[in-house]
């Protein structure tokens, strides 16, 4: 198994400056498109999981086909694993650490052959292999398709490593929350003013790829046709539109707003009169966790669904139709659930499919809420932030609650944080939810896992400056 070793000593604040932006640019020079298929096979594949790609970082066409759906997957099912002692596992033994974090990355890896091997299989790309077109009768090109696995499974591979690699102190934060705060930065931008051309499927249409850009340059050209204009710039399917710009500006906003809603506990130490300090308590304790384990939860049920009703078609289509049945939109070539149960689990397009389908929209938002609630009451427990566990910090550390005795600072500590991290992990669905339904398209919820991966690093950043003194000869430049 390849292997990244922890840090012999003590990495520097300008060091885990440079491996982190070094580890983002390597990571969206990972969205190269795939060899073997035509040059615009992100806007020909025949997409059923276009409305999930953003929250994973899974671009279609791309070696990042995968995004971190493979990674995210496995770390759950380890955690959750560990945490409900399913297997026993003592982290502070470096021998079963060092075992338990292979055990996750080699799960990271099967996960990655599995999903590759279901593309390949469900005939995903079979519509866009260059020299290759299945209703003329040519042979299916073995070759090619062995080719594309071996690529996206690959680059999952890395992928993979690239995240240990932030996980193992190298770099600021998680390397998952900032690969997806920095694919949410990078794709509204380019949603937005992104300026290159591009030919509107089943069209001899041209339009900019960003929404902004798009609604200026017709605005100018045609003005007969304003309104027109002005209702595609919003609606338009094949390409991003501002109507998911501004629900993800709207998320992003009010998720600052909400940010620093906290609970201070007053605070004092045993070992040193006088000494006081507040201990804070957030809202968002859990962070963007809850939301990220509903949405892994659904896309695996998503993938999975669709790979096995490919595969049932051939054999049953009753059982397959059970699944879930799609319908190809000519327009964005899009594969949109009509029936079946995975389409009780899926989003609208826009807010009147989400009016008249209330027992979708309900199901669904339900299914968000539950799951991630769930999560954020276990996680508490499972990741050594309870109260007890807290409890068990502040008296190795002399600290003590003031007002309170010793013996119920664990009391106090449970009458917050369960509340904190249920109420938060409930705020950030219904956020989520309410993007989803206007017609997000994972957009928003991808904001929100983005924004609260982006206030962890520059959390973490801001701690390691203070502790170094401000001494950093990368932030003095630019300060010059």
């Amino acid at each position: 198994m390849p292997e990244i070793e922890l840090p012999v000593e003590n990495i520097s604040i300008d060091e885990k400056i440079i491996y982190t932006v070094a580890g983002g640019i390597i990571f969206l020079l990972s969205q190269l498109p795939i060899y073997g298929l035509v040059s615009d096979a992100y806007l020909k594949i025949n997409d059923p999981f276009y409305f999930q790609r953003t929250i994973f970082a899974m671009e279609k066409g791309t070696l990042l086909e995968l995004g971190l759906l493979p990674v995210l997957t496995s770390a759950f099912i380890w955690q959750l694993s560990a945490g409900f002692r399913f297997i026993n596992v003592n982290l502070n033994l470096r021998s079963d650490r060092e075992l338990y974090q292979s055990g996750q990355k080699l799960t990271s890896f099967i996960f990655a052959i599995v999903y590759g091997a279901g593309y390949i299989f469900s005939g995903y790309y079979n519509n866009v292999i260059k020299g290759y077109n299945p209703f003329n009768g040519d042979s299916v090109p073995v070759t090619t398709l062995v080719l594309i696995f071996l690529q996206i499974v690959t680059m999952s591979f890395v992928t993979t490593l690239m995240v240990e690699i932030f996980d193992k102190g190298y770099c600021f934060g998680s390397g998952v929350l900032c690969f997806v705060a920095l694919q949410v930065a990078t794709n509204l931008i380019r949603d937005v003013v992104g300026l290159e051309l591009v030919s509107l499927p089943n069209s001899n249409k041209f339009e900019s790829y960003g929404a902004a850009m798009n609604f200026i340059k017709n605005f100018r050209i045609n003005l007969k046709s304003l309104n027109y204009n002005v209702l595609n710039s919003f609606t338009r399917s094949q390409l991003p539109n501002l109507s998911q710009f501004y629900i993800v500006l709207v998320t992003v906003l009010v998720l600052i707003g909400v940010q620093n809603y906290r609970i201070e506990l007053p605070i004092r130490s045993t070992k040193v009169r006088g000494m006081n300090n507040v201990y804070p308590i957030r809202l968002f304790y859990t962070g963007a966790l809850p939301i990220l384990f509903a949405f892994t939860v659904l896309t695996n049920l998503q993938v999975f669904g669709y790979f096995t009703s490919t595969l049932l078609n051939n054999y049953s289509q009753l059982a397959a139709s059970i699944i879930g049945t799609w319908s190809l939109d000519t327009k964005s070539f899009n594969l949109n659930l009509t029936s079946g149960i995975l389409y009780f689990l899926t989003p609208s397009k826009s807010l009147a499919q989400s009016l008249l389908s209330p027992i979708r929209s309900v199901t669904y938002g339900l299914a968000i809420i539950a799951l991630s609630t769930w999560f954020a009451y276990r996680w508490s427990r499972i990741s050594g932030s309870s109260p007890k566990d807290i409890s068990k910090q502040f008296k190795e550390q002399g600290i003590s609650i003031s007002g309170k005795r010793d013996i119920s600072i664990t009391k106090e500590l449970s009458r917050v944080i369960p509340v904190a991290s249920v109420s938060g992990a409930f705020v950030l669905a219904a956020l989520a939810i309410a993007g989803e339904l206007l017609g997000g398209l994972g957009k928003g919820v991808a904001a929100i896992i983005g924004v609260c991966g982006a206030f962890g690093i520059l959390e973490e950043f801001m701690m390691e400056y203070q502790q170094a003194g401000g001494n950093s000869q990368l932030t003095n430049v630019f300060r010059k």
